[in-house]
């Protein structure tokens, strides 16, 4: 197999990419001034993935929370110790995080690399659990669980998903309930990693001052030796819709009520285009409500919000949607007056030629900067990486991008998307 050199302008370096036999995605991106190399691998299996159609045939239904689940025990060896500590050795510190859709295992290191790479590749190759270890584990993740429950950010947005997506998997934290992780069992989560976690489902990604054909080299090496892969990948079961729950609130220890407003997508987006309508949905969010906008200073400045308002945007195949947080003394009224300027966007004040360039100024500097962390760049690398789509192409995409593109794609959101909020109230 031989890397596909891609060059962009705006980058010094090249990156390297290939399409192994056994499935794996390799990318490697070299940046020779770079004192810390930073890997990571992504299977594309999430907290959303826990209904799907089995290779063998048959729909398989198991626990909120399993793929968490499984992530927190690929960190355990053969003999019942802790992978942390093999990375340790070596110099490098390792992670994991789950997603609504990936799974990702990480190390950086400024010391040797091949020893660190090949137990990166061999995590997500074996699994080493029994019965007991998993007992003990229930308790940990219950812990955790738990913890993130007193967290009231996490509460807000975790109510307005419930909200958007009620009685489905979006519906649940990612790491599950404590009353559904006491469901799960060793034999569910073998069942899981020999379904997902397979080398045609994952993606490698080497950054750092790196000899791109050895790490190549070694990947190939490693791979050669583990070419056992499923031709066929489980189908998730795309997220059923019920109706939103339009208001929801609870009451809570805050000092301020704190506010949710979210917007479920129902228009159909072509595959391929997800990092397209993404930006384009950025770009509209950030001229109704960003900090550059009239809206969001009459707001502060009659302080009925603060710095924490902001928005997040969630672009999938099988679902989409926009959350808007932020405390505010007067929850009610600024969820009505936000609501109103998304339905009518096309003629605010704020939606005009020239602040959309000064958003298309602002967003292109600020993606060339990210580039010079190496887990901004590799972690959002995987989060949006397809077969059509990378992150390097956004510079390009924000140069040719207009106000109409933008409009288009608010028009189709905006039009057919059902709108709900949630406020956690003092008590």
């Amino acid at each position: 197999m031989k890397l596909t050199e891609k060059t962009y302008p705006y980058l010094k370096n090249p990156i390297y990419e290939c399409q192994l036999e056994n499935g794996l995605r390799v990318v490697l991106i070299p940046k020779k001034d770079f004192h810390e190399t930073y890997a990571i691998i992504t299977v594309d299996f999430g907290s959303v993935d826990n209904r799907f159609t089995s290779i063998g045939g048959g729909i398989k239904s198991y626990p909120a929370g399993i793929a968490h689940f499984l992530e927190h025990k690929l960190f355990e060896t053969e003999d019942g110790g802790d992978i942390l500590q093999e990375f340790a050795k070596y110099g490098a510190n390792a992670n994991a995080y789950t997603s609504l859709n990936q799974t990702s295992y990480l190390f950086s290191t400024t010391g040797e690399l091949r020893h660190p790479l090949d137990l990166l590749q061999k995590m997500v190759r074996e699994a080493h659990f029994t019965d007991e270890s998993v007992e003990r584990e229930k308790e940990i993740i219950s812990q955790e669980i738990e913890m993130y429950a007193d967290d009231p950010d996490h509460r807000l947005y975790l109510g307005i998903l419930k909200s958007l997506y009620p009685n489905t998997a979006l519906a649940e934290d990612i790491a599950g309930t404590t009353t559904s992780i006491h469901e799960i069992s060793a034999a569910t989560l073998r069942e899981n990693f020999q379904q997902f976690y397979q080398p045609n489902a994952m993606t490698l990604v080497v950054m750092g001052d790196i000899d791109v054909s050895q790490v190549f080299d070694w990947i190939d090496i490693y791979q050669a030796e583990n070419q056992v892969t499923q031709e066929e990948l489980p189908v998730a079961i795309p997220v059923q819709k019920e109706a939103v729950i339009e208001h929801g609130k609870e009451s809570w220890e805050v000092a301020l009520p704190k506010l949710a407003i979210g917007l479920r997508g129902n228009d159909s987006i072509a595959k391929g285009k997800e990092q397209y309508y993404r930006v384009c949905l950025s770009f509209l969010l950030a001229m109704l409500i960003g900090r550059t906008s009239k809206r969001y200073q009459t707001l502060y400045e009659t302080n009925k919000i603060d710095h924490s308002l902001s928005f997040h945007i969630e672009v999938q195949q099988g679902y989409h949607f926009v959350v808007v947080t932020g405390d505010t003394a007067e929850p009610i009224t600024v969820s009505s007056q936000l609501r109103k300027a998304f339905l009518n966007f096309e003629r605010d004040e704020d939606v005009t030629q020239e602040h959309f360039q000064i958003l298309k100024n602002e967003m292109y500097g600020e993606f060339i900067r990210g580039l010079n962390s190496s887990e901004f760049t590799v972690g959002y690398f995987v989060s949006h990486f397809s077969e059509t789509e990378s992150i390097f192409d956004i510079p390009e995409l924000l140069t040719s991008l207009t106000l109409e593109d933008v409009l288009v794609v608010g028009r189709q959101f905006m039009t057919q998307c059902d709108v709900a909020d949630f406020i956690i109230f003092p008590k």
